[in-house]
């Protein structure tokens, strides 16, 4: 049975406009378009922090470590922050039927600045076995240079990803993948289908950072991720719109869809 890691966008998933505010209502969709193809695949699911822990690591400016009294306290409100949105999504997965298994990177990775050095995912590893769905998200880490760093959720599936070697990781967003521009300002944005050796300079270079509070980096930081995480795993790895309906579910069942491919291979 073929491995698959992926991803629920915050932008998706909460209102970014209103702080802590999470879209229940799409999340219980996009979970049982996830539910439909289990019999098919083991997935491991992680989630973005949108309007929950973007906002005080933005406020507490956590992205540059611990430097003062302040980065402690709102390290523990972010650290809270990003808990509380996976608790709602924990919730989302048991009304429907889930089994879910949550894994907060913040209870035991390390760091070393801002990539994760150590974390036994074995516990992860176990609880597929079982039967369980792995949930996990983006996370304040420790940070042996820092003190602290902040862990996207790009990183943490870089890290799991290295150990379980997922044949296909989706980021699902609000958007229909990598485009040449913003595509929420340029109507004529022309979408890049396939990021690979041959072009993976030229839509770096071109990927700017995301216009939301978004203290991981944006859209450029999520395409260098999947490159090198495709290039070391062998994952294809696809940006697609999660926010539309059905197109997660035929996305894990290989039928082609809108999106961009990422293939470092």
């Amino acid at each position: 049975m073929k491995n698959v890691m992926i991803k629920l966008g915050g932008s998706v998933i909460t209102d970014i406009n209103k702080e802590g505010v999470a879209k229940e209502y799409e999340i219980e969709r996009i979970l049982n378009e996830i539910k439909s193809i289990l019999n098919e695949k083991r997935v491991i699911i992680g989630h973005g922090s949108g309007s929950f822990a973007h906002v005080p690591a933005h406020k507490y400016g956590i992205s540059n470590g611990i430097v003062n009294e302040k980065s402690v306290v709102g390290t523990s409100i972010t650290q809270d922050s990003a808990a509380k949105l996976n608790r709602i999504v924990i919730k989302c997965a048991l009304n429907i039927g889930l089994t879910p298994f949550s894994f907060a990177p913040s209870s035991s990775a390390i760091s070393n600045n801002g990539r994760i050095e150590k974390w036994d995912i074995s516990p992860i590893i176990k609880a597929m076995e079982l039967g369980f769905i792995p949930i996990t998200y983006g996370d304040v880490i420790l940070d042996k240079s820092k003190g602290i760093s902040i862990g996207s959720t790009e990183e943490v599936f870089r890290h799991i990803a290295s150990y379980v070697k997922p044949q296909k990781i989706i980021i699902g967003t609000d958007v229909d993948g990598i485009f040449d521009s913003d595509p929420k300002i340029n109507p004529d944005a022309i979408l890049i289908k396939n990021v690979d050796n041959k072009n993976i300079k030229d839509v770096l270079v071109g990927s700017g950072d995301s216009r939301k509070i978004d203290v991981t980096g944006g859209m450029r930081s999520k395409v260098e991720y999947l490159y090198n995480i495709s290039k070391e795993t062998g994952a294809e790895c696809q940006i697609i719109n999660i926010s539309s309906k059905g197109r997660l579910h035929d996305a894990l069942l290989e039928k082609k869809v809108i999106g961009t491919i990422i293939n470092g291979n």
